[in-house]
């Protein structure tokens, strides 16, 4: 016979999971009320109910698990990047190469800025001549960095408000993610 874990644990198991007793009751067709005394011992639930909480906890817990996904699991790991001294068609060239929208500016390691399709387009349309200027003239704020440990919901955050950001592992840049990286990730599913 299996052993079940203890009451507290279920309780411990359950908030863990951020899953409230009344959401566990209406999962399991258990009313919310014994779920309370069970937690809190008042009852003494015959196996079959306990068995079949604990089950439904585990299997969530095991779910959530598997889906929890990192920078340095959805990243791409081959950054293409521009210097500042390049010029905007040496970017629009870039983007068009790597079929991207998107460039960090980096230089000696360091990440000064950033250029995005859309302000390349903004700025041909008021001025075509401006192709063959530097990039300086319109560079944005550099993309965001995160470690590599950062789960996707911050990451996902993160895109809301900007185009890229660049994963960092001990002071050295290992990759980027944009918004195709976390749609990739959905298509998994």
């Amino acid at each position: 016979m299996e052993i079940l874990p203890s009451l507290n644990d279920i309780k411990r198991l359950r908030k863990k999971l951020n899953i409230s007793q009344k959401d566990l009751g209406d999962e399991l067709n258990i009313p919310q009320s014994t779920i309370s005394r069970i937690e809190n011992g008042t009852i003494d639930p015959p196996y079959s109910k306990l068995k079949r909480i604990y089950e439904y906890l585990e299997n969530k817990r095991k779910i959530r698990e598997k889906s929890k996904k990192h920078a340095i699991d959805i990243m791409t790991s081959d950054i293409v990047f521009i210097n500042s001294t390049s010029t905007i068609r040496e970017a629009v060239d870039q983007m068009n190469n790597h079929e991207i929208s998107q460039l960090p500016i980096i230089e000696n390691n360091q990440n000064i800025g950033s250029i995005t399709s859309k302000k390349i387009q903004k700025s041909i349309t008021d001025n075509p001549e401006i192709i063959n200027m530097d990039i300086s003239l319109i560079k944005e704020l550099p993309f965001p960095e995160i470690d590599k440990n950062w789960n996707v919901k911050d990451i996902s955050d993160l895109l809301l408000k900007y185009s890229a950001v660049l994963v960092k592992e001990n002071n050295e840049y290992i990759g980027i993610i944009t918004d195709s990286d976390l749609l990739r990730l959905s298509n998994k599913k």
